[in-house]
């Protein structure tokens, strides 16, 4: 399996999710540092923490992103940095089987960061291989 195919069964996995792109709070005495989901961002605006929202688009991270507020999956673009943290973590520990569609956004992401990496690579086919395998066995 190439690293273009096993890319394409990681995104049709998390495909499953509704990832939503990161929003920030902005105005006097802010905090601009955290991301949220458009809702809980709004909700800081609503109680007064914050004077508006901004964002809705990726952006490079250090790794995952998620809501400040409710945890929720946001959607990110890896740096060198972040994509390194993720290729460490999936090397110490594979992905819990069955893959789950977060597991599979994650390795995807790492992957597409770098698709010449060939531990990136690795995971990415033996997790591909692991969705594709437990598809087949379904009814």
């Amino acid at each position: 399996m190439t690293a273009d195919e096993a890319l394409k069964i990681l995104n049709a996995h998390a495909s499953a999710l509704d990832v939503p792109y990161p929003h920030w709070i902005g105005g006097k005495d802010a905090d601009q540092g955290p991301s949220y989901c458009r809702s809980c961002a709004e909700a800081k605006v609503a109680a007064g923490e914050a004077e508006y929202v901004d964002g809705g688009w990726q952006q490079d991270n250090d790794g995952c992103c998620y809501c400040d507020t409710c945890g929720c999956l946001l959607e990110y673009n890896l740096t060198d940095y972040g994509a390194a943290e993720e290729l460490e973590h999936y090397l110490a520990g594979h992905p819990s089987t069955p893959i789950s569609p977060e597991d599979a956004f994650h390795i995807a992401k790492m992957l597409e960061h770098d698709e010449s990496n060939p531990d990136a690579v690795a995971i990415a086919v033996a997790a591909a291989e692991l969705i594709a395998s437990a598809k087949e066995a379904q009814p």
